[in-house]
């Protein structure tokens, strides 16, 4: 086994500061993890990905599924209780708004929605090239609103 620390080359660290995700609906506090996973962090994303097109039961799982992906078992525990809690609830488009902004820590910028009709791709700033373009933006939708039946 080699010795890292007697090796003479530099080596790149990549390691990253995570500050706590925290955030508050009323008298709660509820607590994210502080990075996700890339797997976990795509399963996130993607359970989104048509929501506002589906019924309002499998909006709310998603929102309960999502969640549960992120938010600490304490604070899980808690948010999923008040999805169902006719007291102190937990309303879908609020839920909605939590998401985005755990998106949005987490490193990934909801889209606006699109418009009707598309100018092509913006070019690239001067002295830039194609590779140097960011990853697509995850969408996520502003607002989850039941389909008719």
């Amino acid at each position: 086994m080699t010795d890292i620390a007697a090796t003479p080359t530099p080596i790149m660290d990549f390691t990253e500061e995570h500050q706590r995700v925290l955030f508050r609906i009323d008298d709660d506090v509820f607590e994210a993890a502080r990075a996700l996973p890339g797997k976990t962090l795509a399963r996130f994303a993607s359970r989104f990905a048509n929501v506002e097109k589906a019924g309002h039961e499998e909006q709310i799982n998603a929102i309960g599924d999502a969640l549960g992906l992120v938010l600490l078992p304490d604070s899980n525990a808690r948010f999923q209780k008040r999805l169902e809690d006719l007291e102190n609830p937990i309303g879908l488009e609020q839920a909605g708004r939590i998401i985005e902004w755990l998106m949005e820590q987490y490193g990934h910028r909801p889209t606006e929605p699109s418009s009707d009709s598309s100018t092509g791709p913006a070019s690239p700033v001067s002295g830039t090239n194609s590779t140097d373009a960011q990853p697509q933006p995850v969408s996520i939708p502003a607002t989850f609103q039941p389909t008719a039946s």
